[in-house]
């Protein structure tokens, strides 16, 4: 006998074994247990989800010798004729290869006023009727509008929008879902109990994940795996049929992708091309275990789809990183050479920013400083004396005192906090601290750059902030924070973390070390020769015209320029 491939062999033959689709079966139940069977109907949904196994199980149920409760036999002659695709009374009609107007007219317009030879109705499905012509719609419409008493069409297809709206209207139309995952591993346990073959939960996972919501494709698949396996279906063999990598191998991307580490990245895709994967199906498990990792994040899924992920990573990372993954499967798709442009789209997503919200939220408080005007300043003292340690030392005015109290800003201006940023060691280790963070922590060095501190004793600082979100986050971060603090410093150094929405007293904003960078590169340095000639010159006879040093509580323009430039003006000569 030969052999029967096994999507044909378990055909449903009943509604009751039918997955999924429960509306659908109840309904026609219901309409044959209650003589309401409609004339026309219209089946649209994927392909392999049981449009035409329900056509066919409703023609036998309509046919049937001896129902039962709305249910076919499936032992009489007409059910097992239908069954067999012999009956003359169910004419079913392949429309993508009938597609003519002369097709439809020889086929039911001239045969649909003749009586059944034996059964009670006559039943015509049209399979993929989309296909058909615009003329072979229009001369089928007066007979599905008011067909016979004894005829009923049954319409399938999978591009109900190609159906023209004439038709749809005179008939009940009923929608088709995708089978699910769980539904498709139940039927295909069931099969391979029955078929006697030993297989694996995972990989029955595997292909149910893989069928897309049609049970036809599931069944094959297994079918395929059972014969490439000798009579075993694992794991390690579907993954072979379909072309996707070991489980390691993609999560090993996916870490990549969230640590932005390249070479694992690259070392991941020299295995994936050198074992010869589909780099397709790659991207896409790997785009499905992110969004079910991002799932898993929210309490919405079980397992652990990426193992290893960071435990301070943010959740809508992941759901970024699977969104953008859905455009590059879309630009791998067609490409000539797709593991190459699978590459090379994944490389950049590692440059791509991927915690915008720190970034968004640090734009948005420098937007709001600026609008207030409530930009921290340092005193002009301590501001002139940083100024000074930057300049290099043959450019100093030498008529300025050593000493802070003769300075002439001096006396207008308020004598320096004891709170004052520190020099030295404590200062050099923050810095140190930021860099280490930035490479280690982008999302908390953006947060850090924000941070008020408050050197109120050598050994304790307090760090300020203006949201609960960022005090929350410094304040988880502390012991690790202190023990950085501690190889840098030389000593151990107690910091608190602090929510304040007004300004505290002694509380000062550490540079971002690029901007001090920055700030040195931009220091005005006096030509030698006007230096000398200024030192030279007595200071009471100075010409009117000469150049005189001023500062932000003499000249309310500096003031406002230091706001504007966030304080990178070092010097500035006013000429009268």
């Amino acid at each position: 006998m030969a052999y029967e491939n096994l999507a044909a062999k378990y055909r449903p033959a009943t509604l009751g074994e039918v997955m999924g689709q429960e509306t659908i079966k109840q309904t026609l139940q219901n309409a044959v247990k209650l003589d309401r069977v409609a004339h026309s109907y219209v089946f649209y949904g994927p392909r392999g989800c049981g449009k035409t196994t329900i056509a066919r199980i409703l023609a036998k149920t309509l046919n049937c010798h001896h129902p039962k409760d709305g249910a076919p036999c499936g032992k009489c002659a007409s059910c097992t004729e239908i069954a067999e695709s012999k009956s003359i009374d169910v004419i079913e009609i392949d429309a993508a290869s009938n597609t003519g107007v002369d097709k439809v007219r020889s086929v039911i317009i001239e045969q649909v006023g003749f009586a059944p030879s034996r059964d009670k109705y006559k039943v015509y499905i049209l399979d993929e009727v989309h296909m058909l012509s615009t003329g072979a719609f229009n001369a089928l419409l007066k007979t599905v509008e008011e067909p016979p008493a004894h005829v009923v069409f049954v319409m399938a297809t999978t591009e109900q929008n190609k159906v023209p709206a004439t038709i749809l209207s005179r008939s009940q139309c009923f929608r088709f879902r995708p089978i699910s995952e769980a539904d498709i591993a139940a039927r295909l346990k069931e099969v391979t109990t029955a078929e006697k073959i030993k297989t694996e939960p995972e990989a029955l996972r595997l292909i149910a994940r893989s069928a897309g919501g049609a049970m036809r494709d599931a069944i094959t698949m297994l079918d395929r795996a059972a014969s490439f396996g000798r009579g075993e279906v694992k794991a390690e063999v579907v993954n072979e049929l379909l072309g996707h990598p070991d489980f390691e191998v993609i999560n090993s991307m996916a870490l990549a992708l969230v640590n932005r580490d390249g070479a694992a990245l690259h070392a991941a895709f020299d295995k994936l091309t050198g074992e010869g994967y589909d780099a397709l199906a790659t991207v896409r498990e790997l785009r499905n275990n992110l969004a079910a990792a991002f799932l898993a994040a929210q309490g919405f899924g079980g397992g652990e789809p990426v193992r290893g992920l960071p435990k301070d990573i943010p959740p809508g990372t992941l759901a970024r990183l699977s969104r953008k993954l859905n455009v590059i499967i879309e630009e791998v798709k067609f490409s000539d050479s797709q593991a190459l442009a699978a590459e090379v789209a994944l490389f950049t997503l590692i440059e791509t920013p991927q915690d915008l919200d720190a970034l968004v939220r640090r734009l948005e408080g420098m937007e709001s400083r600026l609008a207030s005007g409530a930009a921290p300043e340092l005193p002009p003292a301590s501001g002139q004396k940083k100024n000074e340690a930057l300049a290099p030392a043959e450019v100093q005015p030498p008529r300025q005192p050593a000493v802070p109290a003769a300075r002439p800003a001096a006396a207008s201006s308020p004598a320096p906090s004891p709170a004052a940023v520190p020099a030295g060691a404590p200062a050099d280790a923050w810095k140190k601290l930021l860099g280490q963070v930035a490479a280690k922590r982008p999302s908390l060095y953006n947060v850090l750059l924000s941070v008020k501190i408050v050197f109120s004793e050598p050994a304790s600082w307090r760090l300020i902030s203006g949201t609960k979100f960022e005090t929350g986050m410094v304040e988880k971060a502390c012991p690790e924070l202190e023990e950085m603090l501690e190889r840098f410093a030389g000593m151990k150094i107690k910091l608190t973390a602090e929510q304040a929405a007004a300004p505290v007293a002694g509380a000062q904003t550490m540079p971002d070390p690029g901007e001090a960078d920055a700030a040195q590169e931009e220091t005005i340095i006096e030509d030698s020769m006007e230096a000398e000639a200024a030192r030279e010159a007595p200071a009471p006879h100075r010409a009117a015209s000469a150049p005189r040093q001023v500062s932000g509580d003499e000249e309310p323009e500096l003031k406002h320029l230091n706001k504007v430039f966030h304080g990178r003006i070092t010097k500035i000569n006013k000429v009268k």
